[in-house]
């Protein structure tokens, strides 16, 4: 079946987007909101990261609990709140089917960022816990697992109730993270919470969370945006459509374990780290389909698009999956851990899975949706272009010196010859790119955030009275 065979005429597109404007505009507009504070706290992490001493008279912005609410506002208020937008947004319109009771979505996001709300100020005021991605206090953990389980049953009760009966990759990819989601927090809260788990096992269940939460839910949500928005744009099928299920069931089955990998060394039996690199291994199956499917449609094709500035966004997600995947699993091999392990090189690695792969992939998404369920162009259309580039100059200046710094570190740290003390203050100097590299993401950040809230203005000048919806669902549709 051609990509274009299936078709939703231009009334039921519009008639979709109509229904999800109240909650998906919910989730995007609370995103934007934890972006202003993610990109505070990110700026104060980074700059206490080569000089600790900076506000350290503030007892709540001393520099582990920045690091940490930083960590819980970048990934559960921002990056969290753009992917339920973009999942039920992309859910919908490739299901064919109109929003019912938006209103039980509304309630649901309220009751996420609330509870993240109380769980950050606990942060700050010295109620946290040490575990990657899991800094949050442990008795917010049970809300906010209700809350992201009632919007992945709805996500998944939309695709059920569908009207159009093909299935696409990007909703493999979308009902896989739904399901994932809500079952790691579930389990992290009861494995985390009990008493019966000791240092060893708690170290294990956080090192599996982070796995997941960062290849199943985000990696998984930025594949099907990619999945999705590259044919968009283009206008064309995707080089190698045919191999995306074997990339999605190599995804499934590898990713859950991949996050073991980084326990090298640690005091677990041998075979649990064999089959954390092994799945690390075998992860290259999805990176390298990902990467035809993308990366070749891409230089295929080229960039002639009249969203080529939404593209911008599409192409440098691509990259960055194809090079954060072959970095994953070179940062899993026994001999190359054991000096990265405990290194800025992973904060670089995980700050370009997060970032430069998802957060990249979701502005896209906003970018091309929100026109569509405005009715409306952007008003300030050249701020697109000027939050990738802003965007693209920052991450470079933050994981590529943090990458080199990284590994200069973890070299020097082998060398019982060089105190510690050295060793801190060598890496410094690469810190200090990340300072510079979060300027430019606040200037990117302030570009998104003033275009959103201009194009909710209803006497915006540039407004025109509706968009032309003539578009189909060019995701590469196969048959269920």
């Amino acid at each position: 079946m051609s990509d274009t065979d299936t078709l939703l005429n231009p009334s039921g597109t519009s008639a979709i987007d109509q229904s999800l404007k109240a909650p998906v505009l919910v989730f995007l507009l609370s995103g934007a909101k934890w972006l202003v504070f993610a990109t505070i706290f990110g700026y104060l992490a980074a700059w206490k990261s080569h000089n600790q001493a900076f506000l350290d008279s503030f007892s709540f912005l001393t520099t582990g609990r920045v690091q940490a609410a930083y960590t819980a506002i970048s990934v559960y208020g921002f990056a969290c709140n753009l992917a339920f937008g973009v999942a039920i947004w992309m859910m919908a319109r490739l299901s064919g089917s109109e929003v019912r009771a938006g209103f039980t979505l509304i309630i649901a996001c309220a009751f996420w960022n609330i509870a993240l709300t109380v769980g950050v100020v606990g942060i700050l005021i010295g109620d946290l816990r040490a575990f990657e991605f899991l800094e949050l206090p442990a008795y917010i953990a049970a809300p906010m697992a209700v809350a992201s389980t009632v919007i992945s049953i709805w996500g998944i009760m939309l695709f059920t109730s569908r009207t159009n009966k093909d299935v696409y990759a990007s909703q493999w990819f979308i009902i896989a993270a739904l399901f994932v989601f809500p079952w790691i927090q579930i389990v992290a809260k009861i494995m985390l919470g009990s008493d019966a788990s000791s240092g060893v096992s708690q170290a294990l269940v956080a090192s599996w969370f982070a796995g997941n939460l960062t290849w199943l839910w985000f990696g998984a949500i930025a594949v099907a945006g990619l999945y999705y928005l590259i044919p968009k744009l283009l206008g064309t099928r995707l080089l190698s459509y045919s191999l995306s299920h074997i990339g999605f069931f190599a995804l499934i089955f590898a990713g859950s374990w991949a996050g073991v990998a980084r326990l090298v060394g640690g005091p677990f039996p041998a075979w649990i780290i064999t089959a954390g690199i092994v799945a690390s291994i075998l992860m290259l199956i999805f990176f390298a389909i990902t990467g035809i499917n993308f990366v070749g449609t891409l230089r295929q094709v080229g960039e002639i698009s009249e969203n080529s500035d939404v593209l911008l966004f599409a192409k440098f997600a691509s990259y960055a999956l194809l090079i954060s995947g072959i970095g994953a699993t070179l940062l899993s091999l026994r001999g190359i851990a054991e000096v990265t392990q405990f290194t800025v090189l992973l904060d670089a690695h995980r700050f370009l899975v997060i970032y430069g792969v998802f957060s990249m992939t979701a502005f896209g998404l906003v970018y091309y949706l929100v026109p569509q369920i405005m009715g409306r162009d952007w008003p300030m259309r050249f701020l697109i272009s000027s939050h990738f580039w802003m965007s693209f100059i920052g991450i470079l200046l933050i994981v590529v010196p943090l990458a080199i710094g990284g590994w200069k570190q973890g070299t020097a740290m082998m060398d019982a010859s060089i105190p510690f003390s050295e060793v801190v203050r060598k890496t410094s100097y690469f810190m200090a790119a990340r300072s510079m590299g979060w300027i430019f993401l606040g200037l990117g950040h302030c570009a998104f955030i003033l275009n959103l809230f201009s194009m909710l203005k209803p006497d915006c000048d540039s407004c025109i009275e509706e968009l032309t919806r003539t578009e189909t669902e060019p995701v590469g549709g196969v048959k269920s």
